[in-house]
Parts: C-alpha cells; structure tokens; sequence
C-alpha cells in the first residue's frame, strides 16, 4: 500500500512539472536586419530576447537583451539591457559599445531619473531630470505606441517627451499616423519633433506595425554609432521567432 502511495505521488509529480514546463510562455524573441536607406546593403543585425508575463491576457515585459552583430561576424559588438520596474515607456537601460568606448546608463527611482553617460575622447555627462508622465524613453516608445494604439489607428496623434540621454535632456514630440504608408506594414506611424528648431535639426522615424501590436519596421536615426560624431540612418525590418501566449495589445 505504501509503495503504491508512493509511486501515484511520484507520477503526480511527473504530470504537474510536465504540465508546468507546457505552459511556460516563451516570451517574445524577435531579430531585426538594418540595412542602409534605399539600399539592401545589411550593417548589423538585432537580436532581441524579451522576457515577462501575461497578466489578465496581456503581455507585460520585465526584461529585454539586445545583441547586435555584424553581417561577417557572430559576435556582439554592442549590447543593450532594458528592465520595466517602474513603467513601460520608461524603462532602465544599460547599453555598450565598446569600438567607441560607449556606456549609456539610465535609471530611473521614483521622481528622479539619473543618466550616465561616457564615451572615448569625450566629457560624456551625468544628469538628473524628473521623469514626469508623459516621458518615454529608448525602446519605450514601442510601448507608448501600443499603450495609445486605439487612438492612434483612429487617425489621431498623441504628444510625449522623448528623452535624448546624450544631451540629459527630453523634448516634445508627437506620434502620429504617417502620411505615406511603409510597404509591408499594416499600420504605419511617424515620430516627430514639435517645436520648429527641432524639426529643422531631427527628421521624423518612421514605423511599421502588424495588426497585431508588433513593431515590424523602424527607419530613422539608429543608436549604433557610423563614427565618433554620428549615427548610422538605418532602415529595420524586424520578424518574430517566438510569441508570448497572450495579447501584445492591452485591452481597450
């Protein structure tokens, strides 16, 4: 008798860890291929690794691994850390670039957001700004775009700051929908500065996304450095690989 309790619990046992290992969620794993603008010529490709939960059917990140690679190579050359703890569109970032010295880090603790940011051969900075509601930072603005989704597929715009953590400072911008559609998207939007000497100094980002909620194109200013003094203006087309079992959307 005492043998067959045993072996009903260790079958038990066997049956939950199956069953808890089929429903673990994979997460959103995603890769992008940056190319040139108006060119197929590849620069570096995204590898992204989100990790997170599906709360009352509705995706919700907690951490995001970036790798970038060369097209000749399988090794980083930068990476990229973002946490949510405080909110989506404004997470903590720890990104590198070691060919130019680069570390950018940004954290924020209630009222308070801290920027560090150093690179070879420059001062770099070390800033403190209150964060407020309306800012976004880095890949936040995936999050603020889905956050205002029903807004925004209704053919309105949306004002935020976004944080230029080089410069320790953010500016008004607003998202919209774009005038002419990016071929292969389902819905297509464009960030853009507000103010007049802003617009004259930051051309607008283009973005693509599915029905779905997923960003699927980016062509704008990148964050990969072409030299010391700018970046690369890049072109991303971006394709999922694994989904989260829930709604990358949040209910309306």
């Amino acid at each position: 008798m005492k043998r067959s309790v045993a072996a009903a619990g260790i079958l038990a046992a066997m049956i939950a860890t199956t069953d808890s290992l089929a429903a673990e969620d994979p997460g959103l794993v995603f890769r992008g291929v940056a190319t040139a603008p108006n060119s197929d010529r590849v620069i570096y490709q995204e590898f992204h690794e989100v990790s997170g939960t599906c709360t009352d059917g509705w995706w919700q990140p907690d951490r995001q691994d970036v790798r970038y690679v060369r097209p000749d190579d399988d090794k980083a050359f930068a990476t990229k850390v973002l946490t949510y703890p405080n909110s989506l569109q404004t997470p903590d970032v720890d990104f590198r670039q070691p060919s130019f010295g680069e570390r950018l880090g940004i954290v924020r603790r209630d009222d308070i957001l801290a920027i560090d940011w150093s690179i070879e051969g420059e001062d770099g900075g070390d800033w403190t700004l209150n964060p407020g509601p309306d800012l976004v930072i880095d890949a936040g603005f995936d999050h603020f775009i889905r956050a205002n989704w029903t807004t925004l597929t209704s053919g309105d715009s949306v004002a935020f700051r976004f944080l230029a953590p080089t410069r320790g400072e953010a500016y008004d911008f607003v998202v919209e929908p774009a005038p002419e559609a990016i071929n292969g998207a389902d819905h297509s939007f464009r960030i853009r500065p507000e103010g007049l000497i802003m617009r004259l100094a930051v051309d607008p980002i283009r973005l693509g996304y599915g029905d779905d909620g997923l960003l699927t194109h980016y062509q704008g200013l990148g964050n990969i450095r072409r030299n010391q003094d700018e970046n690369y203006q890049v072109s991303i087309e971006y394709q999922a690989t694994a989904r989260p079992g829930c709604a990358l959307l949040p209910r309306s």
